[in-house]
């Protein structure tokens, strides 16, 4: 089920509901150029215990372009505190992947106490000059059109493109990441400034995440070694790793069914 909701400039966001209200929330975070239907995968696995909630953050998927230039992190995390202030399901349990990992923890690192907890999955605190650049790079090119879904959805690549994903299940996350564009042709729903990114340190806010923290470290990727992963846990208060295999950067693609062990194993200690 799909609702509306208000970012923190009064953005219309989209946020799909797995259910089951009145349960403790979990809302997840995509990554870059990702859409909410990424965690169709994981998040209905935990709606039997949980509140799931997916949200399309601005730009990406069903939610509302910014009219200007309004993407750097501290954009996301505006959105992110109006909606968990504003959407009275109580503290949630931020579950953050790639980019929606960072913006995750830039908000715990200011609002903590509004957390029951926080995972970050394959992701590294900072934006270095050379993501920037390397980002800016893709958001220089035109979208691509194609004269149908079909043809979209055959062309769809993931970046990294490396992956062990069921072409199941990149068929289905395929099939939500088009829209027709009024003249015939399909494009991607994405909002190319995305990618269009500020450089940010966030190494020195770590300590201030003092609601427990699960790390996630993806064997097969390169984004974020194991080494770091401790540091960014021996940083926060209250924080663990855990390793996942057989996968690339798109855990919840490649291999949701050990991701889904390593949720609910996390969360359990919450309880």
């Amino acid at each position: 089920m799909k609702q509306r909701t208000f970012g923190g400039d009064g953005l219309r966001l989209n946020c799909l509901d797995y259910g089951e209200a009145g349960k403790p929330p979990l809302l997840f975070l995509h990554g870059g150029s990702a859409h909410a239907h990424w965690w169709d995968f994981t998040a209905p696995a935990l709606s039997h215990d949980y509140h799931a909630l997916a949200l399309d953050q601005r730009g990406h998927g069903e939610s509302e372009w910014a009219e200007t230039w309004a993407y750097g992190s501290r954009h996301y995390v505006g959105d992110l505190h109006a909606v968990i202030e504003s959407w009275g399901l109580g503290a949630p349990v931020l579950i953050g992947h790639s980019m929606g990992g960072h913006n995750a923890m830039l908000y715990a690192a200011e609002h903590s106490d509004r957390l029951r907890g926080l995972v970050v999955i394959d992701s590294t605190p900072d934006y270095t000059q050379r993501a920037v650049d390397f980002l800016r790079s893709f958001a220089e090119r035109p979208a691509r059109k194609f004269a149908s879904l079909d043809e979209a959805a055959a062309n769809f690549r993931l970046l990294p493109r490396e992956t062990s994903a069921d072409p199941a299940i990149l068929r289905h996350v395929a099939r939500f990441t088009f829209r027709e564009d009024g003249n015939g042709t399909w494009t991607h729903k994405l909002d190319r400034r995305t990618l269009i990114r500020e450089p940010l340190e966030v190494w020195d806010a770590l300590p201030r995440i003092t609601c427990p923290v699960l790390i996630v470290k993806v064997s097969k990727s390169p984004v974020l070694d194991r080494g770091a992963a401790d540091r960014m846990a021996a940083a926060m208060r209250d924080a663990r790793v855990v390793e996942i295999g057989d996968s690339y950067h798109h855990a919840m693609l490649d291999n949701p069914a050990a991701l889904i062990v390593a949720l609910k194993e996390f969360l359990a200690t919450l309880r």
